[in-house]
């Protein structure tokens, strides 16, 4: 075999599994991208966390968002998510395979739960909206939900967000049309809120009063 057919045989084996990795079983339908845009504890700027797609970004599952001083203003913001899929028509390309596609009535949801341990705090679904078409591609963000502070209301403690997308496809089977739901899957980062007890806000505010009292000596 060539080096040419080498190369050639082994980027069809690697585009195969990505596509195990990210569309169904029959790889008529699956997930291009699906990256959140968050706006970290003391940043102020964007950094963007994915699901799937985008190999440059740091992946949700695992990711560490940092931890959340209340006392100073600080939130966790969820400021946007991006999504696209795709279905498309594979129908007579072999057994198994069916037509599916895409249209105006198709449907994508962020899910995000909110735990402390192994108790579920909150568990909200996010709408997203088709934002542009490319073939047989669609593109979505956050029709609701956007600027959300994840940590808002949580007291002292340690926490997990978990997100996953469910969108839905349609799908001939030969027989009859049928609207179907699948998803990325779910991937989970963890995060920390920080209040300091009411004596603690006193000593800080002790603390304040001594050193302008100290400035003002000096002066």
């Amino acid at each position: 075999m060539t080096l040419a057919a080498t190369r050639s045989s082994l980027s069809m084996t690697l585009f195969a599994c990505v596509g195990l990795i990210t569309a169904g079983a029959s790889a008529d339908f699956g997930v291009v991208e699906a990256t959140g845009a968050f706006q970290l504890p003391g940043s102020f700027t964007t950094t963007y966390v994915s699901e799937v797609g985008v190999p440059s970004n740091a992946r949700i599952q695992g990711f560490d968002f940092g931890q959340v001083l209340a006392m100073y203003g600080e939130t966790l913001s969820l400021q946007n998510f991006y999504f696209e899929n795709y279905a498309y028509n594979n129908a007579g390309n072999g057994p198994g395979t069916t037509n599916n596609w895409l249209n105006s009535d198709s449907t994508a949801s962020l899910s995000v739960l909110i735990y402390q341990g192994t108790t579920l705090l909150s568990n909200t679904d996010y709408a997203l909206k088709q934002t542009a078409i490319n073939v047989n591609n669609r593109k979505w963000d956050m029709a609701t939900g956007i600027n959300t502070n994840l940590a808002a209301g949580l007291a002292n403690g340690a926490y997990t967000a978990t997100f996953n997308v469910y969108y839905t496809y349609w799908e001939y089977d030969g027989l009859n049309v049928l609207n179907k739901t699948s998803s990325t899957g779910a991937s989970t980062g963890t995060f920390s809120v920080l209040i300091p007890a009411p004596g603690a806000f006193a000593l800080l505010g002790m603390a304040g009063l001594v050193s302008r009292r100290r400035r003002n000596e000096l002066a």
